[in-house]
């Protein structure tokens, strides 16, 4: 699925999505915002790249990042449930992790956790990617657009 493909289901459908990103810095949402359809089905996200930025601008609680690290399922699905709740959107994706080159909180460079809330949905999962930080990346945003294809399939 490509990102107009989303924008253009999204529409049909009459539903939103909003993003919070942290390894990703953005990049998922620049490609979001690109299509054609992106003012009908996206109000706008969040770039939460520092564990304070997480807690200050979603809300996330700091016990969560300290008890789970930053590079967590539970994290990631937190900062979607919180981003779904501040943006009033139908879907919420979040992606938090390790691009690399080095490790981030005891997490291997290559390891993302993206989170995904929507209607009946609260789930969240750990990949592992090979490559330079920038493949890390590419294939990270790739991943949130087949989980929310599969989704809304």
């Amino acid at each position: 699925m490509e990102f107009s493909e989303l924008t253009q289901l999204l529409a049909e459908r009459g539903l939103t999505l909003t993003a919070a990103e942290s390894l990703t810095g953005g990049q998922f949402q620049t490609q979001l915002a690109a299509t054609e359809a992106a003012s009908d089905v996206y109000p706008g996200g969040f770039i939460t790249y520092s564990s304070e930025s997480k807690t200050q601008l979603l809300g996330v609680a700091p016990k969560l990042i300290r008890q789970y690290g930053v590079v967590s399922n539970k994290v990631a699905q937190q900062m979607a449930i919180k981003a779904q709740d501040l943006a009033a959107t139908d879907y919420a994706i979040s992606f938090t992790g390790a691009a690399g080159p080095e490790a981030l909180a005891g997490e291997p460079a290559g390891t993302v956790c993206i989170g995904l809330v929507g209607p009946n949905l609260q789930m969240a999962k750990k990949y592992y990617f090979k490559g330079e930080a920038k493949h890390v990346l590419a294939q990270t945003c790739e991943m949130g657009l087949t989980l929310i294809g599969e989704k809304l399939v």
